[in-house]
């Protein structure tokens, strides 16, 4: 008989793409998706052996406000994590909190934490270290490179050596693929992509995307960079290459659950994805689906489902807190809006219709995904991320109020709505097509009234 709850990992990558995993060639089949370009046999088998979704997405494309649902099941308008190195909500119980009063589960902590605060590493002791967690310590350089070898290599160590009779829940921040933002611009890289195909890489070099030309109105930021073809080209060559150094850090760690022969299920996520040339975009912030979309894996041979790539059900990081805490056995803290997939990954069968999915993005940006349509508006910004929103009646500043509805501020006129089944790559904006009026006024309803009125906004913050 089962004497106690399984062991729970948590493994979370930087800036990366749903198409980043070459067993999803067969459905992401343009020869532009990066899948056709790299080698990841280890997330291939995370994805033959387990179950995986295609319609994943992230609560907010970037770091901080992304990590800060993750780890605590509420959105970054409630964890006041609207942007990036500040703290979250200090009435906002994370994970690690959450379990060490609740359930009987040692919480050990090893990498990219970056979810509240001025620092992406966690220490092991005094005000940088992650409350509800131990820390295992690694050597902080900032870089995937160097990091994520070390955090695989402890993690894997700690995950063999496991005796105790609590069951363990341990999470992996991993960099890579995120040092991709050293290439480009915006972070005033210091590394030069190769103007030339310097190396005679030839036609490894993947191409640009159909939708790095588009023609259609864009409110959102723009984060694009000014790259010649052969530019584009090795940025989107070494991000492949930054994808496959992920991949083979995690098969160390799933090198160490399955030694261990026992119940431990393994939850793959990522924070958000990565501009890719498409929409001529690098990096994040933007609420297309390079950025938005994520990968989301559950492993664990002889429970979950093996083999499952689901293209039917709408996820997102909002729904990791339910899941973990559905299989330690407790209940949610308060106010989650998170849905448990144990029961989907583990039976294919879930009683929640699970169709559709919200986001945050640059302050005051709203992305829902409904079905086959995502839209996406953007309220006026004040120019105070701490006091985003503008109030009609006054021209006032404030913090979001979703109890007074989205009606009470102001909102910039152009608008995205997108069939992404039938154009995935985002070339075709029908905002302004009077057919889809009614869709429009449809989505808005349901932002409103099954959203943003649903949020409960923090009030108590350490910004330090």
């Amino acid at each position: 008989m089962k004497t106690r709850k399984p062991n729970i990992l948590i493994i979370v990558s930087d800036q990366q793409g749903i198409d980043t995993i070459a067993a999803y060639k067969d459905y992401f089949k343009h020869e532009a998706y990066l899948c056709h370009w790299l080698k990841t046999p280890n997330f291939d088998r995370m994805v033959t052996e387990g179950y995986s979704f295609l319609e994943s997405h992230s609560t907010n494309p970037v770091c901080c406000p992304a990590r800060s649902s993750l780890f605590t099941g509420r959105y970054s308008a409630e964890t006041g994590v609207t942007y990036n190195n500040i703290g979250i909500d200090m009435n906002v119980p994370n994970l690690g909190e959450w379990l060490e009063s609740n359930a009987d589960y040692n919480r050990v902590y090893c990498g990219k934490w970056h979810a509240g605060g001025q620092w992406n590493y966690p220490d092991v002791e005094g005000a940088r270290k992650i409350p509800g967690f131990e820390t295992i310590p690694v050597g902080v350089s900032g870089t995937g490179d160097f990091n994520d070898f070390q955090v695989a290599g402890a993690l894997k160590g700690y995950i063999m050596n496991y005796k105790e009779d609590k069951p363990f829940l341990a999470v992996a921040g991993l960099m890579n693929p995120h040092d991709i933002c050293y290439w480009t611009p915006p972070l005033h890289g210091s590394r030069l992509v190769p103007k030339t195909d310097l190396f005679n890489l030839g036609n490894s070099l993947p191409p640009l995307p159909p939708n790095f030309d588009f023609q259609f109105k864009d409110p959102s930021p723009k984060q694009q960079v000014k790259f010649s073809k052969s530019e584009w080209q090795n940025y989107l060559y070494d991000y492949c290459r930054m994808i496959e150094k992920l991949d083979a850090d995690l098969g160390r760690l799933l090198d160490a659950v399955d030694s261990r022969n026992d119940e431990t299920v393994v939850l793959f996520t990522s924070d958000h994805g990565e501009g890719s040339a498409r929409h001529k975009r690098v990096q994040k912030w933007h609420p297309f689906e390079q950025s938005v979309k994520v990968p989301f894996i559950a492993y664990m041979p002889g429970h979950v489902k093996q083999n499952v790539i689901d293209q039917k059900h709408i996820i997102s990081g909002i729904d990791l807190m339910m899941t973990v805490c559905d299989y330690a056995g407790i209940s949610a803290p308060p106010n989650c809006m998170g849905r448990s997939l144990k029961s989907l990954i583990e039976t294919g069968a879930t009683n929640d219709k699970m169709d559709v999915a919200f986001a945050e993005f640059q302050h005051t940006g709203r992305v829902v995904r409904k079905g086959d349509f995502k839209y996406v508006k953007i309220y006026e910004f004040s120019g105070d991320p701490d006091q985003p929103f503008v109030r009609i009646e006054d021209d006032q500043p404030e913090k979001f109020q979703p109890c007074a509805g989205s009606s009470r501020y102001k909102t910039l006129p152009d608008k995205l709505l997108f069939n992404i089944k039938n154009d995935p790559w985002e070339l075709n904006d029908l905002s302004d097509d009077p057919a889809y009026a009614l869709k429009i006024t449809e989505l808005d309803h349901l932002l409103a009234e099954e959203w943003e009125k649903k949020m409960v906004p923090g009030t108590h913050f350490d910004r330090n």
